[in-house]
C-alpha cells in the first residue's frame, strides 16, 4: 500500500497540483490523451531504449502545457518540479551572463527535454527556457522521474546522456562568454548528473566538478528586508552595483548581487564596511530591478545611512490640494501645522505603520504608531506652537472634511504622492473629552498584491487555495477579526487569479475602495444614492463576469445574490468577520442564506489571525521555560522532550524588537464531499468539524501554527496567542 512504484517500475500518478507544473503567464494547462502520444514518447530519446511496458504507463502520467510565443517555461534562479519534453514548436536555452543579458545556447525541437537541474536535484535552474512559437510541453513531475532513475537504467542512461551534451554545449559557449559564470552552470549541470549515473552503474561514469566556490541563487522575496539593513549600503552603491543588503546575522552581512563576482563592487563593500563580513549570493536582473522599484530606491528618497531621514516631508504632494491654495492653507492653520503633519505621516511610512493616531492629552496631544500590531510613541518633539487644533484642521482640509465640525464624527481620504509611491490615507475622526482623535490608515496599493507563497506559508493550504481558485466557480471566503490581513489576503487571491487567467472579466464592489487594481473593474458603494452591494451585484451579473469579488458580505440580499452567483457559473471571492471555519459558515445563515445553498455554493474557507514574525537575522534557537513548554505540551503543540525552540532575540535589522513584520496563521476548511453531504443534511456543527477533521479537509489553526514553529518563522509565544479564543 505504501509502494509508490507500479510493477511496471514507473510511479503512480501523484496528486495534480497546480504548483508542479510552471503555470506562468502564457501558459495554460491543456488535457493530454495518453494514447495520441504514445507513439510520440517513443521515439524520444528518453524512452526510445524504455520497456513498451513503462512507456505506456508514463504516457497516462505526462500533464500538458499550451506555452504562448515568448512565454518562459523554466526560470533561472527557480524550481521547476518537473521534466519538460517538448512535443510540438519550437523553444530556446537561454543563459543569464554576467552582465544580466541572456545568451541563447540551444535551439530544442520536438523530442527533446530540459529542466534537468530542477527535476534530478531540486534546485534552483542556471538556465531560462523561452517558447519560441506556440508550443505544446509534456510535463513529467519530479517524482516520477526520480521514481525511474531507480528502476528504468534506459531512462537514466538517456537523461545522464543529455546532460553531458549540455555540459558540452555550456563549455563550448564558455570559451567566448563569461568564464566565471559558465563554470558555476556547468557545475551544477555535473552536479546533477552525478546522482543519475549513480543509477545506471559505473560504466556511464562523468567526472563530476569541484562545487567548491559555488555562489547559491535566490530571490530578493526569500529575505525579510529590514530598513535599519538596506540603510547599511548607500543608495549611489546599491543602484551602481545592482546589489542589495538583504540579511544581516551577527557580523555576517548577506548580500544579493546581480553579478556576485564582480570584484570591484565586493572591494568597495568591504572598504565601506568595515566592521561585517560580506556574503554573496546571486539575484536576477528583473528580481533586482523589481526590488528597485519596491523599495523606492530608484531615486535619492530610498534608505540612507542610519540617522537621516529616508523619506522628505517637504516632497509630498497631496490630490486634493492645488499648488495655488497652499498659500490660503497656511495662513488658516499654520506653517507649523503643515510641516508636522507631513513629518508625522512621513515618520509612519519610515515605519511602515499600518495606522497613526493623533490622541489629545491634558498637555496637548501625542502620536502613536501601530507597527507589526503593536501601538509605539513618536519620540520626536512637537513644537509648543503647534496645537491639536491647528493638525486637525490641516488634516481635515487634506481630506476634503469640515473644519468647522468638531461635533460629529467625520471620515474621509488623503491621496499622497511620496516620490514613486502611490498611497492613500483613510481619515476618521472622533470628537473627544479633550479634543478631536484622528485616525489615519496608510493604504499602498504596492504593497496589497504580494505573492500567495508569502501570505499561505503551509502547503496544504496554498495547495487548497490554489485549487479553490483555478476553479471555474464556487466560492472562497477569507474571515477573521478586523486587522487579520483579510483584506490583503483577498487582493493576493485576486492578483494571482489576474496574472494566470488574463483572459478573466473581474469585478468588485467595496466599501470603500481599499487599492486601485489596474485590470479588474472597482465599483463604490454609495448608501446615499442608493447604490447598495446588492444593486450593484444585480448590475454586475449583467456585465458578463467570470470572477466578483465582493469586498464584504453585511446583509441578507448580497448574501443570497453572491451565493447563488457562485453556484451558477462565477467565481466569488468575499471576506466576512469571524473566528472559525464553521463560524463562517454559521454567519452566512444567520445572513439568511440556507444550508443547501451553502453547501452548493462555498468551496474553501479561510479563516486567519495575525502574530509577528521572528526576526531571521538574530532570532535563536534556546531551551523553552518550563511553563511555556507545559503550555505547549498540553496542547499538543510539541513533545514533551522537545529541547529547543526559536525566541526573539533583538539586533538593529529589527530595531531591536526581535520581530520583523507579521505571519498569518490561517485555518483552511474545504468543502469536499463529505462536508458538503454533513451541511446541507443539517447535521450540527461539531459533527460537521469531525467529518472535516477526519477526512483532512481541515487544516487547523494549531497544525498550521505548529508549522510556522517548526520553520522558526514565529516564536513559542505567538503561537499560544494565535490559538487563545
Amino acid at each position: 500500500m505504501g509502494d509508490p512504484q507500479s510493477s511496471t517500475g514507473a510511479p503512480r500518478a501523484p496528486e495534480a497540483s497546480a504548483a508542479a507544473l510552471p503555470l506562468h503567464e502564457g501558459i495554460v494547462r491543456v488535457k493530454v490523451p495518453g494514447e495520441k502520444i504514445l507513439p510520440f514518447l517513443a521515439r524520444v530519446s528518453l524512452f526510445k531504449n524504455a520497456p513498451k511496458e513503462v512507456v505506456t504507463k508514463v504516457s497516462t502520467l505526462l500533464q500538458g502545457l499550451e506555452c504562448a510565443d515568448g512565454s518562459e517555461v523554466v526560470s533561472a534562479g527557480k524550481v521547476n518540479d518537473g521534466l519538460g519534453i517538448l512535443f510540438s514548436g519550437k523553444a530556446q536555452v537561454l543563459l543569464p551572463s554576467a552582465g544580466g543579458e541572456l545568451v541563447p545556447v540551444e535551439e530544442l525541437v520536438p523530442g527533446d527535454h530540459f529542466g534537468e537541474v530542477g527535476a534530478v536535484l531540486g534546485k534552483p535552474s542556471p538556465y531560462f527556457v523561452i517558447a519560441t512559437d506556440v508550443s505544446r510541453v509534456l510535463w513529467l513531475p519530479a517524482a516520477i522521474l526520480q521514481g525511474m532513475m531507480g528502476s528504468v537504467p534506459a531512462v537514466s542512461e538517456a537523461l545522464a546522456k543529455g546532460l553531458g551534451e549540455r555540459v558540452v554545449a555550456f563549455a563550448g559557449i564558455e570559451r567566448h562568454g563569461s568564464l566565471e559564470l559558465m563554470t558555476d552552470i556547468e557545475a551544477e549541470l555535473l552536479q546533477a548528473v552525478e546522482p543519475v549515473v549513480e543509477g545506471i552503474g559505473p560504466q556511464a561514469a562523468l567526472p563530476v566538478a569541484d562545487m567548491s566556490g559555488m555562489i547559491s541563487f535566490a530571490e530578493v522575496r526569500d529575505f525579510d528586508l529590514s530598513p535599519t539593513v538596506l540603510a547599511m549600503v548607500p543608495t549611489k552603491l546599491i543602484r551602481s552595483f545592482r546589489l542589495l543588503p538583504v540579511k544581516l546575522a551577527g557580523n555576517l552581512l548577506t548580500i544579493a548581487m546581480v553579478n556576485p563576482r564582480d570584484n570591484a563592487a565586493l572591494a568597495e563593500l568591504k572598504r565601506t564596511l568595515q566592521t561585517v563580513q560580506i556574503a554573496p549570493v546571486a539575484i536576477g536582473l528583473e528580481d533586482f530591478n523589481s526590488a528597485l522599484v519596491r523599495l523606492k530606491l530608484l531615486d535619492d528618497s530610498g534608505p540612507k545611512k542610519s540617522g537621516g531621514p529616508r523619506i522628505n516631508p517637504d516632497s509630498f504632494q497631496f490630490e486634493t490640494i492645488a499648488e495655488q491654495d497652499r498659500a490660503g492653507d497656511a495662513r488658516a492653520v499654520g506653517d507649523d501645522a503643515i510641516r508636522l503633519v507631513n513629518r508625522i505621516i512621513a515618520a509612519g511610512l519610515e515605519r511602515e505603520a499600518s495606522d497613526i493616531h493623533l490622541e489629545p492629552t491634558t498637555q496637548g496631544f501625542r502620536v502613536r504608531f501601530r507597527v507589526n500590531g503593536l501601538l509605539q510613541d513618536w519620540t520626536e518633539p512637537i513644537p509648543a506652537s503647534t496645537s491639536l487644533k491647528g493638525v486637525t484642521a490641516r488634516i481635515k482640509v487634506l481630506a476634503g472634511l469640515d473644519i468647522t465640525e468638531r461635533r460629529l464624527p467625520q471620515d474621509g481620504r488623503i491621496g499622497v504622492t511620496a516620490g514613486k509611491r502611490e498611497i492613500d490615507l483613510r481619515v476618521s475622526t472622533l470628537p473627544a473629552n479633550r479634543g478631536e482623535k484622528i485616525a489615519l490608515r496608510i493604504l499602498e496599493a504596492a504593497g496589497s498584491t504580494r505573492a500567495l507563497e508569502q501570505i499561505f506559508l503551509e502547503p496544504g493550504v496554498l495547495a487548497a487555495a490554489r485549487k479553490a481558485l483555478n476553479r471555474p466557480y464556487g466560492g472562497i471566503i477569507i474571515a477573521g477579526p478586523t486587522g487579520s490581513g483579510k483584506t490583503s489576503s483577498l487582493y493576493a487571491l485576486l492578483n494571482e487569479r489576474k496574472v494566470t487567467r488574463p483572459d478573466t472579466n473581474i469585478m468588485m464592489v467595496e466599501d470603500p475602495i481599499e487599492y486601485r487594481l489596474a485590470g479588474v473593474t472597482q465599483v463604490q458603494v454609495n448608501a446615499a444614492a442608493g447604490l447598495g452591494f446588492a444593486q450593484v451585484l444585480r448590475s454586475m451579473l449583467r456585465q458578463d463576469p467570470d470572477v466578483i469579488v465582493v469586498g464584504e458580505m453585511r446583509d441578507e440580499d448580497t448574501a443570497q445574490i453572491a451565493l447563488q452567483a457562485a453556484m451558477t457559473g462565477h467565481l466569488l471571492l468575499t471576506s466576512l468577520h469571524a473566528n472559525h471555519g464553521l463560524a463562517a459558515l454559521q454567519r452566512l445563515e444567520n445572513l439568511g442564506a440556507g444550508r443547501a445553498l451553502v453547501a452548493q455554493s462555498i468551496h474553501l474557507v479561510l479563516v486567519q489571525r495575525l502574530v509577528r514574525k521572528l526576526c531571521s537575522a538574530c532570532r535563536k534557537l534556546e531551551p523553552p521555560a518550563p511553563a511555556l513548554l507545559e503550555s505547549l505540551v498540553a496542547r499538543k503543540i510539541v513533545d514533551k522532550g522537545q529541547q529547543t525552540l526559536p525566541r526573539a532575540v533583538g539586533c538593529d535589522a529589527c530595531a531591536g524588537t526581535g520581530y520583523v513584520g507579521r505571519a498569518a496563521v490561517v485555518e483552511a476548511l474545504q468543502i469536499t464531499d463529505a462536508v458538503r453531504e454533513a451541511i446541507a443534511a443539517d447535521r450540527p456543527l461539531p459533527d460537521v468539524h469531525n467529518i472535516a477533521r477526519e477526512s483532512r479537509a481541515l487544516v487547523p489553526f494549531i497544525d498550521y501554527a505548529r508549522h510556522l514553529l517548526q520553520k522558526q518563522i514565529i516564536s513559542a509565544s505567538e503561537v499560544l496567542l494565535s490559538l487563545a479564543d
